[in-house]
């Protein structure tokens, strides 16, 4: 195994745009941010990590999970941290399985609402929504070196991330069909 930046294939515009959101898990005391794509559940394939954080995705590269397992004690708070103005949707495939990647730098604002992971210094030249809340920072390879998730919830004994994705997966009312008056 190598130690180096996930590479990625971006397509833009995105076909679906994912639900994310942090959830910190009070008990454990790590940072749970799952991917929901509506309309069907994303089923664990693979995954790429470092010491603290694992990135999962499902059998297509797609991201379907994030779990940071330093405490937030621990993340070093930065003032003035404001995630990216601007992104794009993007359908965004991971290409790496299996391997390790840096231990990302772990920032936070003050209240602990917004966190950065960061895997390198290299300047960013895209900003992509992994998901609603979930903002990666790509380089000019294609590599992923940060991930923005912000508006974190704080979860005990894992109720918010269940009443979240109940919410999210819930089935929408079918939607009567037009009565064809062709054959009438």
């Amino acid at each position: 195994m190598t130690t180096r930046l996930p590479k990625l294939h971006i397509t833009t515009p995105a076909a679906t745009q994912p639900r994310g959101r942090g959830f910190y898990q009070l008990e454990e005391e790590e940072l749970y941010l799952p991917v929901e794509y509506p309309g069907e559940r994303g089923h664990f394939y693979s995954y790429i990590e470092s010491n603290s954080v694992c990135l999962q995705f499902d059998r297509n590269g797609r991201l379907i999970f994030i779990e940071i397992t330093i405490p937030r004690r621990r993340w070093e708070v930065k003032e003035n941290l404001v995630p990216p103005e601007s992104a794009e949707w993007a359908d965004i495939r991971f290409l790496d399985f299996r391997d390790t990647i840096p231990d990302p730098v772990i920032n936070c604002d003050r209240e602990r609402q917004t966190v950065l992971l960061r895997f390198s210094q290299n300047p960013s030249t895209h900003n992509y929504y992994l998901a609603e809340n979930i903002i990666a920072q790509i380089s000019a390879g294609n590599n992923l070196i940060a991930v923005w998730a912000f508006d974190i919830r704080n979860d005990l004994a894992g109720r918010e991330i269940a009443g979240w994705r109940k919410r999210i997966h819930r089935k929408q009312p079918a939607v009567p069909r037009p009565v064809s008056t062709l054959n009438m």
